[in-house]
């Protein structure tokens, strides 16, 4: 875990300070320069290019991250892998092109009425597809190098900063909402640019072809993985954006963007989850190479109960400072409060399940991972058709809530039969009732006023009650030895 723990660390360090450059940008500062129908232009931009991006890899990273340890060999350039990368993501693009022009008279009837906005940047996905294709498959390459950071580093931080450039720019009039939609979608060009500077500077990028590791055999067996994560892949973004995608389809982008933004919120429980998982999968295929499932079963309950007991953590602190999310926000964005809700109650459950998709996606079964992922894009898509119209912007979450729930059972259950791995314990009810306990005491108190006393005083009753019974009990060793060795730091400063 050692590897795990330093990236993570490290990673963590960069979502939360993005975090606190994205929440000036989102929740500070685009409520009161941009209206929620051109934040809603934004999300839709940004939902409908990751989801061609993701399709446009034909899931390669999945084989990136499976095969390329047959392949690594620095002094002979990893015998071509970046070229062939490279090409996967070429051909993977002009396939994109052309589903693009066949399906953009649809994407501008779905949105005609509702988006018109929408509808005038729409000649924006493809450059914003390009980009977006460009940073996963040189961010997976780079991640299968053991450098999960720099990755995480620029798309958490200095992407949400030249986004904040692009705002303040346009705050001041320097930008209309047209060059603000290209400077949003160009910000993520700096980023690709940026990791590829990082990868010259390691002597990593180049793209010089070299066949001689690949033979019939080898690849077969990465397009069979790449086919297979083609789907999965596709189908889990196809999940994330689904959502928004059916609201701005049913609704109006005002109401995408009043989504998007109570999202945002619920969304900060789920960091730490995504610092633990760039570099955990690596760890997690190369334990399956090397047959090591007591090491796979090990980072399985580890993460379970850390996950858990964070999400928690996070999820109590979020939801007992609602009065605070709607004294910075404007007024009509308080409709939009049991999105914070369930789509963190959801968050805090896909953390509870731990790895589990990593490990399935990982060995021999790798395959059923594209089936859960359709059961759950399928499931998905059916409660959003029964919420949304009765429900509006809460019921896309309770969709996503309904859908995490059932497809972390299901995983569970698949991982327990083939594996034998049960990673749940009595520590993980015991931090269940303990977040209930606290969220109990806190609700007996009145809302105080000003909004930041109330913020400053309920924050630290949960850090207090639900913090301390955690350390304490000793509910996760990984969490007290990284508070322990904290605490360490801090006191040989003085």
């Amino acid at each position: 875990m050692g590897i795990i723990q330093r990236q993570t660390i490290k990673s963590t360090v960069y979502i939360y300070a993005g975090v606190i450059v994205g929440f000036i940008t989102t929740a500070v500062i685009f409520p009161r320069v941009l209206t929620s129908a051109q934040i809603g232009v934004t999300i839709l931009l940004g939902s409908w290019s990751s989801v061609f991006a993701q399709g446009a890899t034909l899931g390669f990273n999945g084989a990136t991250v499976k095969f390329f340890s047959r392949f690594r060999n620095k002094e002979k350039n990893h015998h071509g892998f970046l070229f062939l990368l490279l090409l996967v993501a070429l051909g993977g693009f002009l396939l994109f092109l052309g589903l693009y022009y066949l399906l953009k008279p649809w994407l501008i009837a779905t949105h005609d009425d509702s988006s018109p906005l929408f509808r005038h940047s729409i000649y924006l996905i493809i450059p914003f597809t390009f980009l977006i294709l460009l940073f996963l498959m040189l961010d997976t390459y780079n991640r299968v190098l053991y450098n999960a950071t720099t990755g995480t580093l620029l798309k958490e931080l200095f992407l949400r900063l030249f986004i904040l450039l692009g705002t303040l720019l346009f705050f001041f009039n320097l930008l209309n909402f047209n060059q603000f939609a290209a400077w949003y979608v160009g910000a993520q060009g700096g980023t690709v640019a940026m990791l590829i500077v990082f990868l010259i500077w390691q002597k990593e990028f180049n793209p010089m072809p070299d066949f001689s590791r690949l033979d019939s055999s080898l690849i077969r067996g990465m397009a069979s993985l790449s086919l297979f994560s083609f789907l999965t892949g596709f189908s889990a973004l196809a999940i994330l954006r689904i959502d928004s995608i059916m609201i701005g389809s049913y609704l109006t982008e005002a109401e995408v963007g009043i989504y998007a933004m109570n999202i945002n919120f619920a969304t900060l429980v789920m960091l730490p989850t995504r610092a633990l998982r760039n570099i955990a999968p690596t760890l997690i295929a190369d334990a399956f190479n090397n047959d090591d499932l007591d090491a796979i079963g090990s980072i399985y309950q580890k993460s379970t109960i850390t996950q858990l007991t964070v999400g928690l953590l996070l999820m109590l602190g979020l939801w007992v400072n609602t009065e605070t999310i709607y004294a910075i926000l404007t007024p009509e964005y308080r409709t939009g409060i049991y999105v914070v809700l369930f789509i963190g109650l959801s968050n805090v459950a896909r953390m509870g399940g731990g790895l589990s998709d990593a490990i399935v996606g990982y060995s021999k079964h790798y395959k059923m991972n594209t089936v859960f992922n359709a059961g759950w894009l399928l499931l998905i898509v059916l409660t959003n058709l029964i919420f949304i119209p009765t429900l509006g912007i809460t019921g896309a979450a309770l969709a996503s809530l309904v859908s995490v729930v059932v497809i972390t059972v299901v995983r569970f259950w698949f991982v327990y039969r083939k594996f034998g791995m049960q990673p749940y314990r009595f520590e993980h009810l015991l931090v269940i009732v303990l977040a209930a306990l606290t969220y109990f005491l806190i609700s007996l108190l009145p809302t105080f006023s000003p909004f930041w006393i109330d913020f400053l005083l309920k924050g630290s009753l949960v850090v207090a009650i639900y913090g301390s019974a955690v350390y304490f009990l000793n509910v996760s060793p990984e969490i007290n030895a990284l508070v322990n060795s904290t605490a360490q730091r801090i006191r040989s400063l003085f």
